[in-house]
């Protein structure tokens, strides 16, 4: 077996994308994971995977958790702690994104998206504060480019993940005394599904995006959980409240005139 089980990360929507990556990168670096996704299948499956590329004692651990739900929420950390006996870090992954103009956008629409990246993202950290308490704990939230940046079409993305940015200020001053650190990374545009997407449907421009990103490509997920990896680890141990971009330079780039790329 390898991977220390005392030490435990609990990593939201990690059945794909982002989360997935994450989840690999802890296990890489000797953590136990607790993949939670609203998708319950697709959460056990990457256990099994961790199980089969990382092994821990005690194994990985798959939980279907809509974060949205205080009640499914409550329920997943009471069940990692009590496979683990502690929780030392979370990343709160989950997320959504719906494309539509805001004259045209649904309430439901909007809620669904506060619901799961801002409140999912506060209800797993106020669940899992005790534990973090007791083991100088750290949580880890994803914020975005959208943060910074007006995203036309993602009004909702934009709010929710710009709420994010503000509670995880508050959170790590008012849980920095206790010993819990709390930061937030803030990908670009990251080669995912949800990307992808906006490529193929036209709302997103694939080459303008690359012309404007210093760096000239997408992230790639390990891109982003190299940079959680670190924030949760004894490395960023005096570091708390950071908005950490993680976007190839795409927001600091304010040139107008640049010319297409070779």
């Amino acid at each position: 077996m390898t991977g220390d089980p005392r030490r435990t990360a609990v990593v939201s929507g990690a059945a794909q994308g982002i989360g997935a990556a994450t989840a690999a990168q802890l296990t890489r670096d000797g953590w136990r994971i607790a993949v939670l996704d609203v998708n319950g299948d697709g959460a056990e499956q990457r256990a099994e995977q961790l199980d089969a590329e990382f092994p821990v004692d005690g194994g990985h651990l798959g939980i279907r958790c809509d974060v949205s739900d205080e009640a499914e929420v409550l329920r997943a950390t009471g069940l990692v702690a009590r496979s683990s006996g502690r929780i030392n870090a979370v990343v709160c992954g989950a997320g959504n994104l719906v494309r539509a103009p805001a004259t045209e956008l649904g309430a439901d629409v909007w809620r669904r998206h506060l619901d799961i990246h801002l409140t999912g993202s506060f209800l797993l950290a106020q669940s899992a504060f005790e534990h973090l308490r007791r083991t100088g704990g750290s949580v880890v939230t994803i914020a975005s480019v959208a943060a910074t940046l007006g995203l036309p079409r993602r009004v909702a993305y934009t709010a929710a993940k710009t709420g994010v940015v503000g509670m995880t200020r508050t959170l790590a001053a008012e849980w920095g005394p206790h010993g819990i650190r709390v930061n937030a990374v803030a990908p670009g545009y990251v080669d995912t599904e949800m990307v992808r997407s906006g490529f193929r449907a036209g709302t997103l421009d694939e080459r303008a995006l690359l012309d404007r990103t210093p760096l000239r490509r997408l992230a790639t997920p390990k891109d982003i959980a190299a940079a959680i990896g670190f924030l949760v680890s004894p490395a960023a141990g005096f570091i708390t409240g950071v908005l950490l971009p993680v976007d190839g330079g795409l927001i600091i780039d304010g040139t107008v005139d640049r010319p297409r790329a070779p």
